[in-house]
Parts: C-alpha cells; sequence; structure tokens
C-alpha cells in the first residue's frame, strides 16, 4: 500500500507532464491528476495508520479512483490509443498485487464510473472506441487469470512448506521423546535412591530431591508442550480449551524462562490490572510469551541496551497484554512482513515459523496480535483477547 501511494504521488504528475509535452496525447487533464495525486499522498503513510479502521476502505477509495477509474477514463478519451491500452494492462497487474477480491471490486467499480464519467462528459456511446475496447478485454481477463493463478500457486507453496514444518516438528518430537523418557526413569531412580541415605545426609538429601522434583516438573511441562506443538501444527483448533487467566499464564511462563546474563530476569517487568479469564490453553499461551521473550532478549543483546516491559490490563470485552521491548525496533519494512510465516529477522536467525506460530494460535481462540515499533526505540507486541465475561 505504501508502496502504490509512492507510485501514485510520483506517477500522476510525471506522467502528465510525459503525456502533455513529451509524447502529446490527444487528452490530459490536470485536475484528474491533481486529485489521484492528492488521494495516494496518505497512503505513502499507511504504516502509521495501520490499526485505523478506516484505512481499508479509504485505500480501496483512492486506488480504485487513481488506477481503473483514471486510467479506463483516459483511455476512452484518447480513443483507446496504444499507449493507453498498455497503460490500462498496467494498472490491472498494480491492482492485482493486492488481495483478489480487493483488485476485482476495485477494477469493476473503478472502470463503470470512469465509462459513466466519459458519458456524462457529452461523448456518445458510438464514441467508445468498441475495437480497441474488444481487443483489450480478452488481454485483461488472461492477464487477471494469470495474477490469480499465481497468487494461487505462492498460497499451495506457502501451505506445502507449512505442510513439511508439522511433518518436520513430528519427527523431531518422536526423536525428543526417547531421551525424555530416559531422563525421566533416571530422575526417578535418583530419588529412590536419595530417600535411603542416612539421616545425617539430609539437607543434601532435601535439597537434591527438590532439584529432582523441578526436573521432573520441566520434562512434564516439556513433554506437554511437544504434544501441544505438534497438535497446533496440524490443527489450531484441536489443542483442548478451557478458561485461564493470561496473566499468570505469563508470570508461570517468565518464571520457567532459562534467562541468563548480567541481569537475567531483573530487566522484565509486569504491571497489571484486575485479572480476568479467558477461553484458550494456558499451556500454549505460556509457549506464545516464551517465544515474544526470547525475541525481545535476542534483541536487547544484539543492541546491549534494553529491557522488557509487560503490561496486563481488562476492559468491557477483552483483555489486553502490551509486550514492549526498549532495545533495537524494527524498520517499517520489516514490521510489515513480521507474521509471515519462514520470515526471519535478522535473516540468519531461526526458522521464522516463531511469531507466525503465535498468531496461529491466538487467531484460533479470536484473540488477535499485532505489532508497532520504532526503529533504535522499541518494539511493543498488542495481544487482544476476548474475555469470559461472567452472567
Amino acid at each position: 500500500m505504501q508502496l502504490v501511494g509512492a507510485l501514485g504521488s510520483v506517477g500522476h504528475p510525471l506522467y502528465y507532464y510525459i503525456w502533455s509535452y513529451v509524447f502529446p496525447q490527444p487528452y490530459e487533464n490536470l485536475w484528474l491528476r491533481l486529485l489521484c495525486t492528492a488521494l495516494f499522498a496518505p497512503l505513502l503513510f499507511s504504516n502509521r495508520f495501520s490499526q485505523k479502521k478506516w484505512l481499508p476502505p479509504y485505500a480501496l477509495f483512492a486506488i480504485t479512483v487513481g488506477l481503473p477509474f483514471a486510467f479506463v477514463f483516459f483511455y476512452l478519451e484518447n480513443s483507446g490509443s496504444l499507449a493507453w491500452a498498455e497503460s490500462v494492462i498496467i494498472a490491472v497487474i498494480i491492482l492485482y498485487h493486492f488481495g483478489t477480491a480487493f483488485a476485482t471490486i476495485s477494477l469493476i467499480f473503478g472502470s463503470t464510473a470512469a465509462v459513466v464519467l466519459f458519458l456524462l462528459a457529452g461523448n456518445s456511446v458510438t464514441g467508445v472506441p468498441w475495437e480497441s475496447l474488444l481487443l483489450q478485454l480478452p488481454i485483461i481477463a488472461f492477464i487477471v487469470a494469470v495474477l490469480v493463478v499465481i497468487k494461487l500457486d505462492r498460497h499451495l507453496l506457502l501451505e506445502q512448506k507449512q505442510r513439511g514444518v508439522a511433518t518436520a516438528l513430528a519427527t523431531v518430537a518422536h526423536e525428543l521423546r526417547t531421551p525424555l523418557a530416559s531422563l525421566a526413569m533416571t530422575i526417578t531412580g535418583l530419588k529412590a535412591r536419595l530417600s535411603r541415605l542416612t539421616q545425617d545426609e539430609a539437607s543434601l538429601v532435601d535439597s537434591l530431591l527438590q532439584a529432582a522434583g523441578r526436573m521432573e516438573s520441566d520434562l512434564t511441562h516439556v513433554n506437554n508442550s511437544i504434544e501441544l506443538l505438534v497438535a497446533n501444527s496440524k490443527d489450531p483448533h484441536s489443542a483442548e480449551r478451557e478458561p485461564f487467566d493470561p496473566e499468570l499464564a505469563i508470570r508461570s511462563a517468565l518464571a520457567r524462562f532459562p534467562f541468563t546474563g548480567d541481569h537475567g530476569s531483573a530487566i522484565v517487568s509486569i504491571e497489571a490490572t484486575h485479572s480476568a479469564n479467558v477461553l484458550g490453553n494456558a499451556q500454549l499461551f505460556e509457549l506464545v510469551v516464551t517465544n515474544l521473550t526470547k525475541n525481545a532478549l535476542e534483541a536487547i543483546n544484539r543492541a546491549g541496551k534494553g529491557d522488557i516491559r509487560v503490561r496486563c490490563y481488562v476492559d468491557h470485552s477483552r483483555v489486553h497484554i502490551i509486550f514492549r521491548d526498549t532495545a533495537t525496533g524494527v524498520s517499517p519494512l520489516i514490521l510489515e512482513k513480521m507474521f509471515q510465516p519462514f520470515f526471519s529477522y535478522p535473516s540468519h536467525r531461526g526458522t521464522g515459523i516463531g511469531l507466525a506460530f503465535c498468531r496461529s494460535v491466538l487467531h484460533s481462540w479470536g484473540a488477535t496480535i499485532s505489532c508497532s515499533s520504532v526503529e533504535h526505540e522499541f518494539t511493543e507486541f498488542h495481544i487482544r483477547l476476548p474475555r469470559i465475561v461472567a452472567t
């Protein structure tokens, strides 16, 4: 959207000059060019307005006016000249870089409005360049079909890649279960032997038993996490759901997290108002928090500065989680791709499935996650979970 905004803001005045003075066309319209430029200009700042509800309808209107409407109108007024026939094709190609439904609606309404304006401007139906138009329509239909097929192909490739990840995850889980089971048996044997030691060694025995108990708890958690990850990779809706308190899940996830470095968990602060339950899976939510924490700590290590602040608050219908780190931040270009499967930043780090996994989990509960960032200052994730309201 931002790139199309730049293209339209520069392209319309530039081509007014080209078609008026360099390669003069029979018809040009300065006021229409200025209108299109003005409509495209706000799209340059679409990243800043990404959370605004008015942006999608405005973008549809601006792009419809600036591409199919303007280009088809100029095509008709220039009697279907070759230059404008090719320009219409270029407009269609640009348009179908957006969603298929978005592009089709824009193309139909924009073209119809252009024909209506052409007739209202004093032209008769016989003034429509029918021969050129009938030659153009099959070409445009073919281009649209090709673009839709390319999109479907990309979607299918992405699905195949995701299925491959699910298969690989299931294989890794299978390989992990054997050493984990062996470790669990070792802990059981260790506890049995410790319980037979003499009373003189009671304090040592107690501390070792406590350590073994923590290891058992962690092993149980890891085994459960593996089962959940495998199930979620196949179908996010298959994980068992029950009411849980997100604040408690956050505290549990951070308590388990293996913090390292000079500051450890001291760089994390949690601010919470009164709690409220949501419907989902507490352990999967802990994995979401763990992933966000891991990403934030990596950013802090790269920047050599920063902390993590988690804020929880409740409104009448949702529980809001604000997860913010004050490390490197990311550029708008990176921010756009943040939740794309297999996209990682920096490019050499990780598999790129962490944030996509987080969004998939949350969406399966009717929750959302979004991200905002200022480069070199902060990155902030906002999770909105539908709360369970007592009746």
